[in-house]
């Protein structure tokens, strides 16, 4: 009989222990590194882009080439939202786009009517070069939602969108006469807006951005031509 009293009460002494244990392992709700409880900490502040930038809706015979690439510097500010995964993110950015195509821009005067109206027609070159570029600085606003997963190495997706205004633009040609650089393409859309999306994992993402303001004033240039762009995002910090 005693020694079943011993048996008894090791095993509840031993089952008592372990109760003891479990609940101090667990993770007390108001422990300071509760990872719920959390807040994260800015960041995403440089932006640089490498990109690939494209005219949709160009003419069917204006072809770009490989060669027609854009960079994107933007220093923002980042603001966490509680202690969620999601911040806020604003700023100023610069985007420089660099479009190689066979396109001519061509100037038509319609003089009848005595309305003296010039339009940008988009044509292919008909003489040989070496070089034909469209170049645009784009003085931009960013704005982000932004998700940061809390872990050792964090997974990142940022959607937003952005308005700016082209504050310069130039054609370059090259050809066996030499160099030549014309600035102020007539009839450009000088204001540009459009959304931004960035996914990947920490200071390297996929990026693409879409302007949803078309290249050309409405109905003094090639209609329904816009500017898309893809590439890879630098974030040193």
């Amino acid at each position: 009989m005693k020694k079943a009293l011993y048996i008894i009460s090791f095993a509840l002494c031993s089952v008592l222990a372990f109760s003891q244990t479990t609940d101090k392992s667990k993770t007390n709700p108001d422990d300071e590194f509760n990872i719920k409880k959390y807040k994260g900490e800015p960041g995403d502040r440089l932006i640089i882009e490498i990109n690939r930038t494209v005219w949709l809706g160009a003419p069917a015979d204006i072809k770009t080439h490989w060669r027609s690439l854009g960079l994107n510097f933007a220093f923002m500010f980042d603001k966490p939202i509680g202690n969620s995964c999601f911040s806020f993110g604003y700023g100023i950015g610069i985007f420089s786009h660099n479009v190689h195509s066979n396109a001519d821009f061509i100037y038509k005067l319609d003089s009848t009517n005595n309305n003296k109206k010039v339009t940008t027609l988009l044509q292919p070159k008909a003489t040989p070069y070496k070089t034909n570029s469209y170049n645009e600085k784009i003085l931009e606003i960013p704005l982000e939602i932004r998700f940061r997963s809390k872990t050792d190495r964090k997974f990142k997706m940022e959607f937003g969108v952005k308005g700016g205004y082209v504050i310069n633009d130039f054609r370059k040609m090259v050809d066996d006469d030499g160099k030549l650089r014309v600035y102020n393409t007539k009839n450009i859309n000088h204001i540009r807006y459009g959304v931004n999306f960035r996914i990947g994992f920490e200071q390297i993402c996929l990026t693409a951005c879409y302007y949803v303001s078309e290249v050309f004033q409405k109905d003094r240039g090639v209609n329904g031509m816009n500017l898309y762009s893809f590439g890879i995002a630098i974030i040193p910090y």
